[in-house]
Formats: structure tokens, sequence, C-alpha cells
């Protein structure tokens, strides 16, 4: 995705061309200080660099349907009351085929126990309940539908781990349930990240 335009605090978040024509609209909720350049930053904190203070545990967001075409969203998910609801709410302002990119401590990270601010930890599964076709989306907890498109441990540390522990880590994604199952808290992993396709 282009991204040559500078980020206008105020003005609705997108990455345009050198013309000037809208490309991709792109939403950041929960920015904090490090907000993605070209994107329209959410979060409740004043003084940072969120475009709009908003509680997102207050709904319905302040956007219409099917806004953005890509959602940011980098570290929040744990803070907020009903994960369901806030993907709900995801899945409205997104477009069909919008990108959603998810950030979160992993169920044995330490960091999740760390920050008393956290309300829960994530595994590899715990999108299937909004995609059509995995086993835990027929308890039919929400109407939102999501492809996943990619699921990783750790993805950001990667390109820094060594011997052993990159092994360790590239075995565990590629054989996600059994680690989970097994030896998550062996061998544990910090962050898990996804990124989902908007269904409509």
């Amino acid at each position: 995705m282009a991204s040559s335009s500078e980020s206008l605090r105020g003005a609705v978040g997108s990455t345009t061309a050198a013309g000037g024509a809208s490309q991709v609209k792109v939403l950041e909720l929960g920015c904090g200080f490090s907000k993605t350049p070209g994107s329209f930053g959410v979060d409740i904190i004043p003084g940072s660099q969120a475009d709009l203070i908003h509680d997102l545990n207050k709904f319905p967001y302040p956007f219409p349907d099917s806004e953005w075409d890509r959602v940011i969203c980098l570290d929040v998910l744990e803070h907020v009351d009903d994960v369901v609801k806030t993907v709900e709410e995801i899945w409205r302002i997104s477009r069909p085929g919008a990108l959603i990119e998810i950030s979160a401590p992993f169920m044995s990270s330490v960091n999740y126990h760390t920050d008393p601010t956290h309300k829960r930890a994530f595994t590899s599964r715990s999108f299937d309940y909004f995609c059509p076709g995995r086993p835990l989306h027929r308890y039919g907890y929400s109407k939102a539908t999501f492809e996943i498109l990619d699921c990783e441990y750790d993805r950001g540390a990667l390109g820094h781990r060594r011997g052993i522990a990159k092994l360790l880590t590239a075995l565990a994604n590629r054989n996600k349930d059994r680690y989970e199952a097994r030896f998550a808290f062996i061998y544990p992993m910090h962050q898990i990240n996804f990124t989902l396709r908007t269904i409509k």
C-alpha cells in the first residue's frame, strides 16, 4: 500500500496519491503517542496523537458504516471491556474487503500478566468465532464476519532471534494448535498478530 501523504490532524486519515486522489482510508484505534503515519487516530488519552478523543468502550463509534479500508488495532483489544462488541463495531465501520491489523498479548506472555489494565489475552483461535467455516463459528456469538489472512506469534521480534530461540518460534508458528495445547507455558511467546479481511 502506498503511503505518500502526511498525517493531517483532524482530517480523515487516508493515503493519497501524488495527484491528491484518495486511495486508502486508514483508521488506527488506540493510537496513543505513536500513530501510524497517514492514519486517522482514535484514543481516550488527551494529549495523545489522536485526531479524535473517544472511549472505545462507548458504542457506536462516531463513524458511518463501511467507511474504512484499513483498521489498525495495535495492543488495544486487550484493554476493552467487551471484545465481541468492539470487533462488531470494527466490522460495521470497515468496508467489504478491508484489512484489519491486530496485535495483542499472547496467553502465556509475561506482558499480559504485568499490565494491570489488561483484561484478556489471545490465542490463535480467538477470532475463529467471527470466521465462517471455522469450527468455533458455529456458536454464533456475532453477525460480524471476517477471513483470517494471517496469524503469527511475535512478528516484530522474529528478525532479532537467533539459534534455538528462532527455531522454537518457527516451530510454534507452524504448529499453533499443538504449541498452544502443550508447550505455550514452557516456551512462552509475547505477542500474537492477526491480519483479517472484512466479509460483508
